[in-house]
């Protein structure tokens, strides 16, 4: 159970979590309309490493702006903020939260522009797990249409696909569900990428409006390709995910993970070597 930091960065102050809570009858509790984004701080002995900081920060201002959430804190004075929390709190390695929402109690679906938005950062305590392998599905639970909710946003709303997602695969016995859209095109899993590995060679599928952009995603596109792996991004349909030798997620919190059995087919993605060359070089980074 990941448990929340008791301070948080809100609005350039310092305040115990419960003070940047919004009211219960607030628009973005209501109708999920808030943005959030999540990176890594990882502790290595005497300091801290935030894997692409600034990615994170203008994903997190692109999305804001696009729902009309603006606010004007710079991507400058955020980072900040994501120092002073790590100066105040016990040095460990933390899944750090900014969140854009507005707090106050206003219900209706519109005539909410006029209303404060407020920035808020906490953290929770992230063990990695990494060496764990996963067990997934092919989800019954669809992948929601960008032309519905751009998935690309990272909006709150937005996740209620992916905790249907989890707790599918958890019903049925699974860690995790890869989702399909209504062409029956392999797209991710509830909240990571997939990649597939065949040989020396890892293949994602194809960045569509559908698949999330996700910056761990292209952190492995770019080691595979300066350690020579080649990389395939196309379109898979879910009759040839079996034809793979293996699969693994990747995702902020996760990080990489193997899957090491798919439906009733079994892998060893944990020991494939393309997977261990590039979770060594994953750590590597983050261990900076």
């Amino acid at each position: 159970m990941f448990e929340p930091t008791q301070i948080a960065w809100h609005n350039g102050r310092i305040v115990q979590l419960e003070q940047a809570a919004p009211s219960i009858a607030s628009h973005s509790l209501h109708l999920g309309i808030s943005v959030f984004d999540g990176m890594m701080a990882y502790w290595n002995n005497d300091h801290y490493y935030v894997h692409r900081m600034s990615e994170h920060f203008q994903r997190l201002c692109h999305g804001s702006k696009h729902m009309g959430l603006d606010f004007s804190w710079s991507e400058d004075e955020l980072s900040l903020g994501v120092e002073l929390l790590l100066k105040k709190i016990p040095s460990a390695n933390y899944y750090i939260r900014p969140i854009v929402y507005r707090p106050s109690p206003q219900i209706n679906v519109t005539g909410s522009e006029e209303m404060p938005v407020d920035v808020a950062i906490f953290g929770v305590i992230a063990p990695r797990n990494v060496d764990q392998s996963l067990s997934c599905h092919i989800s019954p639970v669809e992948r929601v249409s960008s032309r519905a909710i751009p998935v690309a946003w990272k909006v709150g709303g937005t996740y209620v696909n992916s905790y249907l997602v989890r707790q599918a695969a958890k019903q049925a016995g699974f860690d995790d569900g890869l989702m399909t859209n209504r062409e029956g095109k392999i797209l991710e899993a509830s909240a990571a990428n997939l990649f597939f590995l065949d040989a020396d060679t890892i293949i994602t599928p194809s960045l569509d409006p559908d698949i999330f952009p996700g910056i761990t995603r292209f952190t492995i596109i770019e080691l595979a390709k300066s350690l020579g792996i080649e990389v395939i991004e196309q379109d898979v349909k879910v009759h040839e995910v079996f034809k793979f030798e293996g699969a693994f997620l990747a995702s902020t919190l996760m990080e990489l993970r193997p899957i090491d059995r798919l439906e009733m087919e079994y892998w060893n993605s944990s020991k494939h070597p393309v997977f261990i060359k590039l979770l060594k070089e994953f750590r590597e980074i983050t261990h900076q």
